[in-house]
């Protein structure tokens, strides 16, 4: 306290309150192979509808680790998934060299800011590419359609010497029209819905088809539309698809304070495909009134240069001037014309192309097992990703093994993993299924360890994203069933049997083991069986780690228990850290842990315990050394494996107390 020289009442507050926080035990890490998505970065997912929201439904190629991972979401835990790369990963977008920005952060380090001008047709050559958000095939679904107006542009028809072809000209736009008889010519900005009316005719031609060739474009209409249709001279008005979508653009206050005008426009993002919405040419977002000008603002002061806006806010494409590394590429204005001319008409580019000058995204049908470790790696620094459970999905032997590697170095979690889909699937040979069990296990994957659990097999499952019936493996309903324990008990309860092993959405399974004798046969090697009792539904009917050696560890709900104290008391001891090694600290850390333990007792997760920490182990050696020791004993509580029900039957006269123990 500070010197006093008069009289005078000083406060000062001691905290003796220090409790072990909770820590989290539900909260699992998978990878996946998608075609959309962030890559190689982890996101934290809640439920199946936000995993679909991230990284697409479910395919012929990724299903397996997607559904087991939307298998584990369902019993009510939360998890962290990361996107595997593939080699030929890529960013769908228009001219130029192909992109890999594998996630937001790679973006913000490669991305340099456009330097548009406005009042000029802004070229993909001066930098107004536009590339999906994510790697991969999704990104060829997407088309950006640019509006500068809502009012239908007047113009000019002539004639072609193609047969069937006219010219069309605007302001800020040359394109040609080939009609459905065909021909070629230069790139249109058309997109299927749009329309057209013709002079005074009362027909409305509808764009029913654009084909992108090499030399230029095709558009169909219907009715069919030809020379005879028009003469030079003849006026026409064009209506965009989306029109209702487009507000009619302004001036930006920053521009008309310098003596600019027309400098905003909308953005319409479009699913062209159907890929994410099921709807070919759905809207998926709309961005109204962003400007030309680098330096426009909005309302609340903050930048509306539409590649700011659409960096900061688009959930799908990406925009500017270069990525570092990728060279602008080629194309015309007409790909990106916005109309800023006296008549203030419209026009309409499709930028995010996959087609004659565009860039496809690209994506694998698989990862490679060192595509997917990188991923799995993620999870490996236990000090700045928490995680509990891990599902290795349908990993191969190496890559599970390097997987359970990752929970050992770690130490505060539990890998979950199933043999592959051939040991179990199709065979139909229950004996021989049992065997290729065993054999992955022991020869395949080879490994001892309290900090993996494995199950015997697969379940037929349905896939209600594809309407169809998929084998996916039993690891994530593993990890789920856990997170339900911890829901509805605690950490050191067993995930099985009949009260929590309750398994969902099988339909059946790839190897049943119902009788005792192949159940005993897989239980012997820490093989944990998952087995459909008729009318009582598919239970996991073990609870075994694949630690091979014999002791409190070679069960799950014990390796979980020490985790849950490893973890919390750990956490709660970085608070001593860098105080005095004396009695008081040592009483004050006690006295934080025993209420925990006493806690941990009175849920039935241990049945006693003893904290030393004193002068006994924290001797004279020990302080000088600058280290703080504190030996926790506790007695684990054990699950029941095996009941034995003995029944004695006695004559009617003999008293129950003479016999009892016999």
């Amino acid at each position: 306290m500070a010197f006093r020289v008069s009289p005078g009442v000083s406060v000062t507050e001691k905290d003796f309150t220090n409790v072990i926080p909770a820590v989290s035990t539900t909260r699992a890490a998978a990878v996946i192979n998608s075609n959309w998505g962030p890559e190689e970065q982890r996101v934290l997912v809640a439920n199946e509808p936000e995993l679909v929201n991230l990284y697409g439904k479910p395919n012929v190629n990724n299903y397996r680790n997607w559904l087991n991972a939307a298998n584990y979401l369902g019993y009510g835990g939360a998890c962290l998934v990361a996107r595997a790369t593939t080699s030929t990963s890529m960013n769908s977008g228009f001219g130029g060299s192909g992109a890999l920005i594998k996630n937001k952060d790679v973006y913000d380090q490669g991305f340099s800011a456009a330097a548009a001008v406005y009042g000029t047709a802004v070229a993909s050559g001066a930098g107004t590419e536009f590339y999906a958000r994510f790697p991969g095939d999704f990104g060829n679904s997407l088309r950006t359609s640019v509006a500068s107006g809502v009012a239908g542009l007047s113009m000019g028809f002539g004639t072609h010497a193609d047969g069937g072809a006219m010219s069309l000209s605007g302001s800020a736009v040359s394109t040609e029209i080939i009609a459905s008889t065909g021909g070629t010519g230069g790139q249109t900005a058309a997109i299927v819905g749009d329309t057209l009316k013709i002079g005074n005719l009362t027909t409305i031609f509808t764009v029913t088809g654009v084909t992108h060739g090499a030399a230029g474009s095709t558009i169909s209409f219907t009715p069919a539309l030809s020379n005879a249709t028009v003469t030079r001279g003849t006026t026409a008005a064009w209506e965009h698809k989306y029109k209702s979508y487009v507000e009619r653009p302004y001036t930006s206050s920053n521009l008309e304070f310098v003596g600019g005008t027309g400098d905003q426009f909308t953005i319409l993002v479009l699913d062209e495909d159907g890929k994410f919405t099921g709807t070919k040419g759905e809207v998926l977002e709309v961005f109204n009134g962003v400007s030309l000008a680098s330096d426009a603002r909005d309302g609340d002061g903050n930048s509306n240069f539409y590649v700011d806006v659409i960096n900061a806010n688009s959930k799908y494409i990406v925009a500017g001037n270069s990525l570092l590394g990728i060279a602008a590429g080629g194309g015309s204005a007409a790909n990106f014309s916005i109309n800023n001319g006296a008549g203030g008409g419209t026009t309409f580019g499709n930028v995010l192309r996959r087609y004659d000058s565009g860039v496809s995204g690209a994506y694998g049908n698989t990862s490679s097992d060192s595509e997917m470790l990188t991923a799995y790696n993620l999870y490996a620094d236990s000090d700045t990703v928490d995680v509990s459970l891990i599902l290795t999905g349908s990993a191969t032997p190496g890559l599970a093994g390097n997987i359970i590697d990752i929970a050992d170095a770690r130490k505060d979690c539990v890998a979950f993993v199933s043999p592959e889909e051939a040991d179990c699937v199709g065979v139909t040979n229950l004996t021989t299924g049992v065997s290729n069990v065993k054999d992955y296990r022991n020869t395949q994957l080879n490994k001892s360890s309290s900090y993996a659990f494995m199950d015997s097999g697969w379940k037929y499952q349905y896939d209600r994203h594809n309407d169809t019936l998929r084998w996916v493996p039993l690891n994530g309903d593993m990890a789920g069933l856990c997170a339900r324990t911890d829901n509805v008990n605690d950490p050191w309860f067993s995930p099985a049997g009949f009260n929590r092993g309750q398994i969902r959405g099988v339909v059946k399974l790839a190897i049943n083991p119902t009788p005792e004798a192949q159940r005993d046969d897989l239980y012997m090697d820490s093989i944990n069986p998952v087995v459909a009792f008729p009318g009582e539904g598919t239970v996991l009917f073990g609870d075994k780690t694949l630690q091979s050696r014999g002791s409190a560890f070679d069960r799950i709900n014990v390796r979980r228990l020490f985790i849950v104290m490893e973890k919390a008391i750990s956490t709660a001891s970085k608070f001593q850290l860098f105080e005095q090694n004396d009695s008081f600290t040592r009483a004050m850390f006690k006295n934080m842990i025993e209420p925990f333990l006493r806690d941990i007792q009175g849920r039935r997760g241990i049945t006693d315990f003893k904290v030393v920490c004193d002068d006994t182990n924290n001797t004279s050696e020990v302080v000088d050394s600058n280290r703080f020791v504190a030996d926790i004993f506790v007695k684990p509580t054990r699950s029941i494996n095996f009941i034995q029900l003995n029944f004695v039957a006695a004559r009617s006269g003999v008293d129950f107390n003479e016999i009892a123990g016999v």
